[in-house]
């Protein structure tokens, strides 16, 4: 038999689950030095200014909290206009996964979202990663 709460509860929207626009902050707050730190990735912010790197960091949140159907209206670019030509590899996605899962873990996100999470930023790989062939490309 279900369990009327847990249907309940995943039928909130992930921000909600995820704790909102605190976790999620927090969550970018850790991610974005693991990554700008990592010896393969920190090319990617070589020579960025420490306020472009606060705006950039506040774009990813807003587009989070958006993407999740939070109250927050995201006025970026998508992800395919964002990394193109950026020459972001497989391997460098393979990489950057670890770092969001880490990130997660740290911010003490349940196992269930922290899922459902990876498995929406997977789904972002192909506007993000450059292949032949690929929309980012």
């Amino acid at each position: 038999m279900l369990d009327p709460e847990a249907s309940a509860h995943t039928q909130q929207s992930l921000y909600i689950r995820l704790g909102g626009y605190d976790v999620i902050a927090s969550f970018v707050h850790n991610l974005m030095p693991r990554l700008r730190g990592d010896p393969t990735l920190w090319v990617y912010w070589k020579g960025i200014s420490d306020d472009s790197a606060r705006r950039g960091d506040q774009l990813i949140i807003d587009f989070l909290c958006a993407a999740f159907e939070g109250p927050v209206h995201y006025a970026g670019r998508d992800m395919l206009t964002s990394h193109k030509g950026m020459g972001i590899t497989e391997a460098e996605w393979g990489i950057f996964m670890p770092h969001i899962a880490d990130a997660l873990d740290s911010v003490g996100v349940a196992p269930r979202e922290k899922a459902e999470f990876l498995t929406i930023a997977d789904g972002l790989k192909w506007d993000i990663v450059e292949v032949p062939g690929s929309p980012a490309a």
